[in-house]
Formats: C-alpha cells, sequence, structure tokens
C-alpha cells in the first residue's frame, strides 16, 4: 500500500467517526467527577499528594542501612527500601546517599538496580531498589556446608561457577566505570528463584582515576569527588578473610587487583565453604592476609577434591603482590569459562598429560570408541605377530634348506586356508545366534553375508533373519523388502501381515510406534513367535520418550501382560488405571495374571508395570503365585488381599514386602501370624481388607449420592 492510500484510508476513517459519534450524541453525555476520575486511575495516582511508599517489614539489618519490604503506591509493586542506620550526623546520611546515587549509575543485569532515592515525610532519605526473591549467597553456601540434600542437589560445582562468572561481570563492568566495590563477600551477593545474580552494598566503592571536566573527558564518567567518602581515606575498611592485603593497610593503593583479590576469597569460599586464610580472630586473620599465609584448598579441604585447574586460579587470584595477580577480572572469568568448557587454565601451566586427559574428557565417547578399537586392533595384531613368529621359529628350527622351505610355505598356505573356513564358520555361527538385542549390528553381519557368492538356500536363511531383525526395530518398510527377497517361508508366518499393514500406519522407519499402535500390533498377532513381540517391546521401550505419559501406556501394558499370561483379559476388560495428583493407581484386583515381566535372560528384565508409576496397586484376589514378579516398581501402597503367599512368617515376609518401600499395605489380618503383623506395622500402616472393603463401598455409595443429587 502506498502512503497516498494509507493517508486517505485515516482521513476516511475519520471522517465516518465524527458521523458516527454525532449519531449518538456522544458529546451530549455528561460524566461526574468521580466518574472521570475512574477512567485515568493511573493518572490521578500521581496526583495524590500523600507518600508514595508503604514500609511493610523490616527485611535485614547490617552496620550501614537497615532494608525494609515496601509498596510502591505509583507503580503498584513491592521494592525494598534502605534507609541508613548512623542518621545522627549529616555526614552519615550524606555517605548512606553516596552509596545511592553510585549503584544508581552502575546499569548492569549483575548489579542492584536502584529505583529511587529521596526524603520522606519527616524528612529521613531513603532510596529503593528492586525486592530479589530468593537467597543471599552467603546463606547458600551455609546450606552446602551444613549438607541439605535439595541444595546440594541445585547448586553443583558447575552451577556456582556459573554464578561466581556473573558476579565477575559486575565487577568487570563497574571497573569500565574506573569503580572498586572493595567489599565483595557472599552477604553482598544475591541468588534469585530464577537464576538472578545480583551484587549489592556499595558503600565501601571508590571511583578512581576520575576524568577532570577541563580534560574533555566523557559525560559518562563518575565524579569521585562527590561519590567518594573521603572521611574513610586513611582508615581500615572492608571483611577479613575477603580484604585484599593492601586493603588492610591504613593507606594501602586500592587497585583493580584488589577486587580480583576479594573474587578469588569468595572463588575459594565457593569450593571449600572456608576462608582462605585461618585465625582465631579478625585480628589474626588480617595478620595472615598481611602476610600471604594464604592455604590452598586442597589441603585445607581434602573431601572437596578441588579441582587442581581453579586451585590454580585461585591461587593467582589470591597472590600476596597485586602484581602477581590477574591483570583484569575478564581474565580471571576467562579462566572460569576455560575450566567450565573442559580446557585447562593458564594458571596451571598444564602439561601434555593434562591436556590429553581435558582433550579426552571433551570428547569422551569418540575417545572411547577410539580406544576400544586400538584395544580390539593391538590384540588381534598381538595375537597374529605371536602365531606367525611361533610359526618361523618353528619353520627354521626343523628345516634348513629349500626342500624344507618349500614344505614350510605349503604349510602356511594351508593354514591360511583352514582360517579362512573357520572365519566362514564364524561369521555363519553368528547370523544363526538370533541376537535380537543388538539388531542393528547384526544386520550390518546380514547385509555383509549376503554380499557374497552364496547358495539360494542359504540367501533366502539370510533374508528372513534380517526381515525379522527389521521387524524388532519397528522399521517395517525394510521389514517389507527383506521378506519379499526371501520369498515364501513358513519361519516368517504372520510376521510379513503385520509388517505390511504397519508399514502404512507408520509409514518413515525412523519414527517410533505409539504405544496404542504397539498395544493393536500385540493384540491383533495370532501366530506370531512370542519372542519377537518381546524384542520388539524391549526396543520401543528403549526408544519411548522418559516424559511420556503413564496414561498413555495403559493399553500397552494390557496386551504385553495378556501375552505374557497367554490371555484376553485386557482386551476385554481395559486396565483400571487411574491418574491423580495424590498419585497413579491400578485396579488388577480378580486378574489372571501370574507373569508381571519380561525377561531375555542375561540381557533386559523389566516389570510391565513399571512405566506406569503406580503409587498403589490392588492385585486381590489375583492369581499372582510369587510376588516376586512384582520385583522393579516402588509403591506405596499394594492390595494383596487373598492372594495365597506360602511364607508368611516373622523372619521373611516383612523384610520382603518392605522392597516396595510400602506406606500402607491391605491383607487378610487372620490369615497373618501375629508376630509377622507387628513386624509390619513397624514399618508401614497394615489395614484389614474387610475394613477396607467397607470404606470402599461407602466412598461409592457417597459418590454416587452425590451424583445423584447433581441430577
Amino acid at each position: 500500500m502506498e502512503d497516498g492510500d494509507s493517508k486517505d484510508l485515516e482521513k476516511t476513517f475519520s471522517e465516518r467517526s465524527e458521523t458516527l459519534r454525532s449519531f449518538y450524541h456522544s458529546d451530549t453525555l455528561e460524566m461526574t467527577d468521580a466518574e472521570m476520575a475512574s477512567l485515568t486511575p493511573i493518572l490521578n495516582s500521581l496526583k495524590d499528594n500523600f507518600f508514595r511508599y508503604d514500609e511493610i517489614e523490616k527485611i535485614a539489618e547490617g552496620g550501614e542501612k537497615k532494608i525494609s519490604l515496601a509498596h510502591d503506591h505509583r507503580l503498584d509493586r513491592r521494592i525494598a527500601m534502605a534507609r541508613a542506620v548512623r542518621n545522627s550526623a549529616p555526614q552519615d546520611l550524606e555517605q548512606f546517599l553516596r552509596e545511592a546515587r553510585l549503584t544508581a549509575n552502575l546499569a548492569h543485569p549483575n548489579i542492584m538496580p536502584v529505583y529511587n532515592m529521596g526524603l520522606d515525610t519527616k524528612g529521613e532519605p531513603f532510596f529503593s531498589m528492586e525486592l530479589v526473591p530468593g537467597d543471599s549467597l552467603k546463606s547458600i553456601i551455609r546450606k552446602l556446608r551444613d549438607g541439605d540434600e535439595h541444595y546440594r542437589k541445585t547448586y553443583t560445582v558447575e552451577h556456582l561457577l556459573n554464578i561466581f562468572t556473573k558476579v565477575c561481570d559486575a565487577i568487570a563492568y563497574a571497573h569500565s566505570r574506573n569503580v572498586l566495590h572493595l567489599d565483595i563477600k557472599p552477604d553482598n551477593i544475591r541468588v534469585g528463584e530464577f537464576g538472578e545474580v545480583l551484587v549489592c552494598d556499595w558503600g565501601l566503592a571508590r571511583v578512581v582515576n576520575a576524568v577532570d571536566e577541563n580534560s574533555g573527558g566523557a559525560a559518562t564518567e563518575l565524579d569521585g569527588d562527590i561519590l567518594n567518602d573521603m572521611t574513610l581515606s586513611g582508615t581500615l575498611k572492608g571483611t577479613p578473610g575477603f580484604m585484599a592485603p593492601e586493603q588492610t593497610q591504613a593507606y594501602g593503593a586500592k587497585t583493580a587487583q584488589t577486587d580480583i583479590y576479594s573474587l578469588g576469597a569468595l572463588l575459594y569460599m565457593l569450593l571449600t565453604f572456608k576462608l582462605p586464610v585461618d585465625g582465631q580472630s579478625a585480628n589474626e586473620v588480617i595478620q595472615n592476609t598481611r602476610a600471604g599465609n594464604v592455604i590452598s584448598p586442597r589441603r585445607r579441604r581434602p573431601d572437596r577434591r578441588v579441582p587442581k585447574g581453579l586451585v590454580a586460579v585461585i591461587m593467582k587470584a589470591l597472590a600476596l603482590a597485586p602484581n602477581d595477580r590477574y591483570e583484569s577480572v575478564l581474565e580471571l572469568r576467562r579462566e572460569i569459562r576455560l575450566f567450565l568448557n573442559g580446557h585447562p587454565t593458564s594458571a596451571e601451566h598444564a602439561g601434555w598429560f593434562t591436556k590429553t586427559s581435558l582433550l579426552l574428557q571433551r570428547h569422551s565417547r569418540f575417545a572411547f570408541i577410539l580406544i576400544f578399537f586400538l584395544m580390539v586392533l593391538a590384540v588381534v595384531i598381538g595375537g597374529n605377530l605371536v602365531a606367525i613368529s611361533r610359526e618361523k621359529a618353528e619353520a627354521i628350527a626343523a628345516r634348513k634348506n629349500a626342500e624344507a622351505n618349500f614344505i614350510l610355505f605349503q604349510k602356511e598356505q594351508q593354514v591360511s586356508q583352514a582360517l579362512g573356513e573357520g572365519l566362514g564358520e564364524a561369521v555363519s555361527y553368528t547370523v544363526r545366534s538370533r541376537d535380537f538385542v543388538n539388531a542393528p549390528s547384526m544386520i550390518q553381519l546380514l547385509e555383509t553375508g549376503l554380499k557374497e557368492n552364496i547358495d539360494t538356500v542359504k540367501r533366502q536363511n539370510l533374508y528372513e533373519q534380517k526381515g525379522i531383525l527389521h521387524f524388532v526395530l519397528a522399521e517395517f518398510n525394510a521389514a517389507n523388502e527383506s521378506f519379499e527377497a526371501a520369498g515364501t517361508s513358513r519361519r516368517i508366518g504372520q510376521l510379513r501381515e503385520l509388517s505390511l499393514k504397519y508399514s502404512e500406519i507408520k509409514p518413515v522407519d525412523k519414527k517410533r510406534l505409539t504405544d496404542q499402535q504397539l498395544a493393536n500390533l500385540f493384540n491383533e498377532s495370532k501366530t506370531a513367535n512370542q519372542m519377537t513381540l518381546f524384542y520388539l517391546y524391549y526396543h520401543h521401550m528403549r526408544r519411548r520418550p522418559s516424559n511420556a505419559k503413564p496414561e498413555d501406556y495403559v493399553a500397552l501394558a494390557g496386551a504385553v501382560l495378556d501375552k505374557l499370561n497367554y490371555s484376553k483379559y485386557a482386551q476385554n476388560t481395559p486396565l483400571r488405571f487411574t491418574a491423580s495428583k495424590e498419585g497413579n493407581s491400578l485396579d488388577l484386583s480378580n486378574a489372571p495374571y501370574t507373569v508381571y515381566s519380561i525377561n531375555i535372560i542375561g540381557v533386559y528384565r523389566r516389570n510391565i508395570l513399571a512405566p506406569l508409576k503406580l503409587a498403589s496397586l490392588n492385585i486381590s484376589n489375583a492369581k499372582l503365585e510369587n510376588l516376586n514378579e512384582l520385583r522393579g516398581i516402588r509403591l506405596d501402597e499394594l492390595n494383596i488381599a487373598g492372594v495365597p503367599i506360602s511364607n508368611r512368617s516373622k523372619s521373611y515376609f516383612p523384610n520382603y514386602i518392605d522392597r516396595f518401600k510400602l506406606k500402607r499395605i491391605v491383607l487378610d489380618v487372620n490369615a497373618f501370624p501375629n508376630d509377622t503383623l507387628q513386624a509390619l506395622r513397624e514399618k508401614m500402616e497394615v489395614v484389614d481388607a474387610k475394613i477396607e472393603a467397607a470404606r470402599l463401598k461407602k466412598e461409592q455409595k457417597e459418590k454416587s449420592q452425590k451424583v445423584k443429587k447433581a441430577e
């Protein structure tokens, strides 16, 4: 559309809008002041002459300021409000406001943002900040040190190092603005619930190398004359253990390397949960800091097994002399990224062995395949060399002339021929082994065999087995091609019909059948070999997504149970499965099943019910002969009323049933000895089957009544 057309349309729309407005006489409608105000609530809130913030509760208090949870009425959100702890002298308030202004000028995703500052109705200064739900890094380290299982799973070493790199990002940005933090420690770092990492508390920060206005400096440079607290000059400020040696001196020079030392101490604390220097008091810690008595992380916490590469990074960052530390925070951050990506850090001066080891770790799968191949190759070559050496030694010792050499040549020819025949037999044996577990590898072997010059019968057998292998992999198109090449065969049986049908249902071999489709295939198979179907199930479950829904699997579970138990129970009566927030449940009461697991000897054993992720299972009055068939599932509740159990003694049954980690078991109380019941009650809740039946009957009656009332 041209610009002229757009303007014409706009003009036409305006004229029609005016016509429509005049039609309804909208200008003649009168509204009260209250009605008008209700149309602009946000604008009116800005005109209200009341204090913008409403403080709710105190969150924390330190030596310099106290933080409260507050509500911002104008923006209608929760914020954090800071007030000065020491407010008796104007100098104290000025220092408090310096921190607010300095922090507000450091706009970075990992630096706590300051929203506003001002005076309240009493004339007291404040500034507002972002409210970050979560923990301080100090709290996280304390939980990790105390062994909190949730925190250990959440804050792995890799996670902690990623937090550290975000802190480095914040400090590197501050340094680019000529600002030193000078108080980097876990207390001053907030970690949010969604990955936020914010560096807080810039009260000790200093602006260094500020550009004079007359020197043509950039307008974005911060004014150190206003933002620096001159009363701190010549005083010792910081946190013992995180202060650099020069920071412990009253007039020590503060540089970027001062913050780098603190970052090294922070990294030390993240990996060992301890300070890098020891001491019974703050003064002793400061003295050890000045002397450079940093304890190696591995010696400090040998149980933590701090990686060598990180130890080297920490010790360089904590060097006594500033010139021996990293030149910039970005260089320190680059070292951590190298470690996280599996590369050696420059600080460790890694040798060829370390570099090779890390290279193999970065490409572990390829390295494993290569090493395995080299080992097999070495064994083959070594064996051949030994055999050849032995043959040559015998030949040299036995024959000294040309006739003997000729005889030796004939012997070697015979041996080679025998080896060739032996290899052929080995391949033939491998093909006959019916190895369906390693179906992809077996298909490759069969394709190699089909390239050889073999007789018609053997070729037919190879195509038959290749088709079956493709079938168990659910590659129905490939199976059809092999069955077609094999010709008429009784061995293939119904597999050809199923393969033809399901190649239309699933035209792409690389895709997988759904659980329902495989259940249908099981139900349709009448004469197909059972083990072939079980191998099909085996490969299907190997490829099944781990996050698949249990309810989608119900039909397949019933079909496989039917096939295992030579039954049609699930075909006639779908399994009674219920999914709920409290946990999934399955009712197999009165079911004819005695086998619940597929067992491929030496390779695979799987309980058919495991993918249902059950919390409750009812097998009351079922024909189950051995509870061992339920291995492979964990339950909260199990109903075994009416199930014949041979050994009910105290020494056996309670310990056996405990393997399911039950919280509740329903059984025929009168059918068990008292000492067995007592041992069970020590482990779980024991409910009499009669009481449970009455409870369920009552619940069903109440549900029916509710339905009738609703109707």
